[in-house]
């Protein structure tokens, strides 16, 4: 149990299959809330049944993990990490995040953040964090930066949002 600025009660915890179609609903929902996620009101390109095997195949993982901010047992937010199985790569993996519009600036980001950070330490399997944030999404990158993510890159153009391209930056954490 975490307390978010306001006080708000959240319980953080591995998503489960029967989590997949709330999951898929706030997805749409947050894709809709920000231009700054590769997700827009569309959500994920997947049914119920997709989206249960894809949690069950990251639950059975070390290095693919999804876990869900809950406060009254319903989503607020979701942070995870994907990795591989292929041996030259497998302490490698890219984390995304995305929090309900309701809930930001009350320092959700940060618990989901620390959370998987300290996941990724216990392993003892992943050496590397990444990430992508764009370039023009502030409060974004000072969290990231806040947690010990360092900027490795800059990707020009990687999107396109209403009518104009935008910068991606890429981060790194190592995880020792």
């Amino acid at each position: 149990m975490k307390f978010l600025k306001d006080n708000t009660i959240v319980d953080i915890m591995e998503a489960k299959p029967n989590d997949a179609e709330e999951l898929l609903k706030f997805l749409k929902t947050v894709g809709s809330e920000s231009n700054y996620l590769l997700l827009d009101e569309n959500g994920l390109d997947a049914t119920v049944e997709q989206e249960q095997e894809y949690i069950r195949k990251a639950n059975a993982s070390i290095t693919t993990k999804h876990f869900l901010a809950k406060t009254n047992g319903k989503i607020i937010g979701n942070c995870g990490i994907n990795g591989s199985d292929r041996k030259k790569i497998k302490h490698n993996v890219n984390l995304g995040i995305s929090i309900l519009k309701e809930y930001w600036d009350k320092g959700l980001g940060t618990i989901l953040l620390e959370h998987v950070v300290n996941y990724a330490r216990i392993t003892g399997k992943i050496k590397n964090i990444y990430l992508e944030v764009r370039e023009d999404n502030l409060y974004a990158i000072k969290l990231y930066e806040k947690i010990g993510f360092k900027r490795i890159a800059m990707i020009p153009d990687k999107l396109y949002v209403n009518g104009k391209y935008h910068n991606e930056l890429m981060y790194m954490l190592q995880i020792n």
